[in-house]
């Protein structure tokens, strides 16, 4: 018969313990509460939580390139907001998603600043009463705004509005060109004075869009004066339609 000696007992308690741990790595974690301090994950772990059908809902670590990504779905698996790298511009950026998947908001991989969507509308008014043929009925009415070049003087604002700059590009479509006879018409898009786009249609009256145009050293900046100008040679009447000008 043995004897409970003091060493036994030890090696009973160290053994319990082994198994312990054991139990405990097997069964894993249920809960826990963290009141002091914080966690912290080292050499590319990751966090990743399903739901009971075993759908992943949650990750945060890296991915298979050992870049590290956050992803969070919905229920079912499609995602919701995510963040991905992009191998075009070496840059990482951030979305969220409708529930098709169609992203709907997001940063900028291409420049580093601002948004990339959504596109948003700069509203711009006009500046000026539009040329018209009222006095000959034969001829009618133009179907587009269109200023005479003797209204301009030198450069001259046509369209004009304010807005938040929160994209790095910026894009203006419209109607440009001739309406009567042929004058050599420059038109011009600037923010707070600075022209940022430029283009000369040398044809009759088209619907054209301009642009891209940078705009990234005004991102981030509010109530910025938005114009489209115009300026002439020859004699004639011009076309200048604002159809839609959108950060982008």
């Amino acid at each position: 018969m043995q004897v409970n000696q003091p060493s036994n007992i030890i090696d009973r308690v160290i053994a319990l313990e082994r198994e312990l741990a054991a139990v405990r790595k097997k069964v894993g974690l249920s809960s826990a509460i963290i009141t002091r301090g914080g966690l912290t994950l080292a050499d590319d772990s990751y966090i990743r939580m399903t739901d009971s059908d075993g759908v992943g809902i949650l990750y945060i670590g890296p991915d298979s390139e050992g870049k590290q990504r956050f992803v969070l779905r919905r229920e079912g698996g499609a995602t919701l907001m995510f963040t991905a790298g992009a191998a075009q511009w070496g840059r990482d950026y951030w979305a969220m998603t409708d529930s098709s998947g169609r992203i709907i908001v997001s940063d900028s991989a291409e420049t580093g600043v601002g948004l990339a969507r959504p596109w948003l509308p700069v509203v711009l008014y006009p500046q000026f009463i539009p040329h018209t043929f009222s006095n000959d009925p034969g001829i009618g009415e133009v179907g587009y705004w269109s200023i005479s070049t003797q209204q301009l003087t030198g450069e001259t604002t046509l369209w004009e509005g304010r807005a938040t700059v929160s994209h790095a590009w910026m894009s203006i479509d419209g109607i440009w060109g001739w309406a009567v006879n042929q004058p050599n018409t420059t038109y011009r898009l600037k923010l707070d004075g600075t022209e940022v786009g430029a283009w000369n249609v040398n044809a009759g009256a088209v619907v054209a869009r301009q642009g891209r145009y940078s705009v990234a050293e005004f991102v981030g900046r509010d109530w910025v004066q938005v114009e489209v100008t115009a300026s002439a040679t020859g004699t004639g009447v011009l076309a200048c339609q604002v159809l839609g000008c959108y950060f982008l």
